[in-house]
């Protein structure tokens, strides 16, 4: 406090010294000009004057007259605040407030004149508010620029920057790069692929030309980095502009959020590293809040797998939504203990209960809805390892087929209201033990469609970019290791999400679910493995098989080439949601499906592997174990696979007459 008030004082002492400083430049320069300060304000010898004047000294006048300019001006820079700021951060803003400071000075002095008649003087006035504006304001800029030298002094070498995209991100990328210059960037031009903008300036900086003159232009230019600044672009897009940099040596960073820009937070904070989920070749999806806040705000909402990638994520999203109590229902103690933990600090007023605790468990699993009595239920809990289900199918059966069973007769029995599966595409022709016990999974619901007021839905999820089970982490942990990474055939493609796209559409999925609906995720185009391994090691800094090697292992037990959408017998249909659609319902014998899981239950019990696959064909026909696709036709079945993207994205257009009620209109 000592140190404030001293301060405090040093400033005060110097404006003072500062305003009686310009004041006798004002005087000077009037002189200068052939005009006399007294004859002014008419108190020269030769003029009657005011006794009080007559008796007094030039010098004594002059000082009468600087008190009080100097007291008036002191007030107006206490008036506009100027002993709040750290100068050494002034900005535009204390300039202006230095010059508004100033002129209020001038013009209160001026109208006291007029008010005692000497109103001929005001020319003095605006002389001596000039040099107090340029004497305090070099005072208090004093910090501000010798902090700039002392920047300058210690700046990195210099960096120059190309900026791809000259539109709001673009430009929000130049501000901040110039208010920034410590960060040693020099932006030298912008690269934009709309015509009118090539060759034009904004903000001072050139459209130097496209993206397909990028590796040229970075190369006369002698550009250091590019910034991508083009939020909205595709995976694919961002794909062939980073191959550019690549091939010119280039770094290369991203500004990676639109929304951001929209709100004006662009920051050199969000310039970062380019990553493997910019690369999806996926627009974004936006849900729909009001809806789904409905249909969540004051539930009860129970996610199992709750410690998972999928669950996990829904439990960050659920809160946000203010159910009025969620329980997390997991197997994993160590899973539930970190999610746990993360809501804690994050939503401390969220109503919450941690349950350790076994789908399989029959039991429990009634006990638990039976006293927490959810409204709503996101099954998320599942095995999703194809390779580990093809060793262990009894595993499958018992964890998929039979957990979600006992969930969904604890559901009906305690009249839940909607209950969400998540389902996966390895469920539509299954080649694996787990794609199939996720159709079985499909059918229960389907069969159970609308029971005892429980609304039944299913949403069929592609592969999702960062989860535990996911190809990603990996690659990642491989290319630490200095490779090979391994990719079981080169052919290979899947449908990619992120984590909280997926988990977004899935909640959305739910709010509009009546029962029995399948709903299908728009995963925009399947991705090779092999594409998705080279990007991987090119954003880690490494050249493909120089630095890593990739290696072939061949397809593992119950993999597939490539996933499917839609069985034959399913169509689709549009909803009002844009990336969302439903499969046809299909027609399913409920009793004969119950009876053939019961018989999977018991041969789950006695481990028997070929029984349970023989059960599994009968129950899912267009169940291929380990079902081979010859080289010859793949291309057709890529084809198909695109084929069923290009109905997804038409069937707005060709049948958008289906709307799905909001939660809110049914719960």
């Amino acid at each position: 406090m000592r140190e404030r008030k001293i301060r405090l004082g040093f400033s005060i002492i110097t404006d003072i010294l500062l305003i009686n400083l310009a004041f006798l430049c004002a005087y000077q320069t009037c002189n200068l000009l052939g005009l006399n300060l007294l004859e002014l304000f008419n108190l020269s010898e030769n003029e009657s004057s005011p006794s009080l004047w007559a008796t007094q000294s030039p010098g004594r006048i002059l000082f009468i007259i600087a008190l009080t300019v100097t007291a008036i001006r002191m007030c107006t820079f206490f008036a506009f605040q100027l002993y709040k700021p750290v100068w050494r951060y002034a900005s535009v803003r204390e300039f202006w407030a230095i010059v508004g400071a100033a002129c209020s000075g001038t013009i209160a002095l001026i109208l006291i004149l007029y008010f005692v008649n000497l109103f001929q003087s005001w020319a003095f006035f605006l002389i001596d508010g000039l040099y107090n504006i340029t004497f305090v304001g070099l005072a208090k800029f004093s910090f501000r620029i010798a902090e700039e030298y002392r920047r300058r002094d210690v700046a990195p070498p210099k960096t120059r920057v190309l900026i791809v995209g000259a539109g709001a991100a673009g430009v929000g990328v130049l501000r901040e790069i110039r208010n920034h210059p410590e960060k040693g960037y020099v932006p030298i031009g912008f690269i934009d692929d709309h015509p009118r903008k090539v060759g034009k300036s904004i903000q001072g900086l050139n459209v130097l030309g496209t993206t397909r003159e990028l590796a040229y232009i970075a190369r006369k230019r002698q550009v250091g980095e590019i910034v991508i600044a083009m939020p909205s672009a595709s995976g694919s897009r961002i794909r062939e502009i980073i191959q550019q940099c690549e091939y010119k040596g280039c770094k290369f960073k991203i500004v990676p959020s639109i929304h951001a820009i929209l709100a004006g937070h662009v920051s050199i904070s969000q310039i970062r590293e380019v990553r493997v989920e910019d690369l999806l070749n996926r627009p974004t999806s936006r849900i729909d809040l009001p809806e789904v806040s409905k249909y969540l705000s004051g539930k009860r909402v129970m996610v199992t797998g709750a410690g998972g990638s999928i669950g996990s994520e829904l439990c960050r999203q659920v809160a946000k939504f203010n159910p009025e109590f969620l329980i997390l229902f997991g197997r994993g103690e160590n899973s539930i203990y970190h999610i746990e933990n993360e809501l804690s600090e994050n939503e401390p007023n969220l109503n919450r209960a941690m349950i350790i605790g076994d789908i399989r468990d029959c039991s429990k699993v009634d006990q638990v809805i039976a006293k927490y009595r959810p409204q709503i239920i996101f099954h998320a809990a599942a095995h999703k390892h194809v390779k580990f289900m093809e060793i262990h199918p009894d595993e499958a059966v018992k964890n998929n087929i039979i957990g979600t069973k006992n969930l969904v007769d604890a559901a009906i029995k305690h009249h839940v209201e909607a209950f969400i599966l998540v389902s996966s595409d390895k469920a539509v022709n299954p080649t694996s033990v787990m794609g199939a016990s996720k159709r079985v999974t499909e059918k229960l619901i389907q069969c159970k469609a609308k029971r005892n007021g429980t609304e039944f839905i299913g949403v069929r999820f592609g592969n999702v970019i960062d989860s535990r089970g996911s190809v990603l982490p990996k690659f990642k942990r491989q290319i630490m290791k200095g490779g090979p990474v391994t990719v079981t055939h080169r052919d290979v493609i899947r449908y990619f999400m992120t984590i909280p796209e997926s988990v977004q559409l899935l909640i959305q999925a739910g709010a509009m679910g009546l029962g029995g609906e399948i709903f299908i995720l728009d995963m925009g185009e399947p991705i090779k493995i092999l594409d998705l391994a080279r990007d991987l090691i090119r954003l880690s800094g490494l050249e493909v098989d120089r630095d890593i090697k990739i290696e072939f292992t061949g397809l593992e037990p119950g993999e597939k080439l490539y996933e499917e959408l839609l069985t034959v017998q399913e169509g689709v249909t549009a909803t009002k949601h844009q990336r969302i659609f439903v499969a046809q319902l299909e027609t399913i014998e409920e009793k004969k499906l119950l009876a053939k899981i019961d018989e999977l239950a018991e041969m789950a019990n006695h481990l028997d592997t070929e029984g349970i696959i023989a059960e599994l064909q009968q129950i899912v026909p267009t169940y291929e174990p380990n079902r081979a696709i010859a080289k010859t036709s793949y291309d057709e079945k890529i084809k198909k696979s695109e084929v069923q993207v290009i109905n997804l994205a038409n069937s707005r257009k060709l049948d958008g007459k289906r709307e799905f009620g909001s939660a809110s209109e049914r719960i």
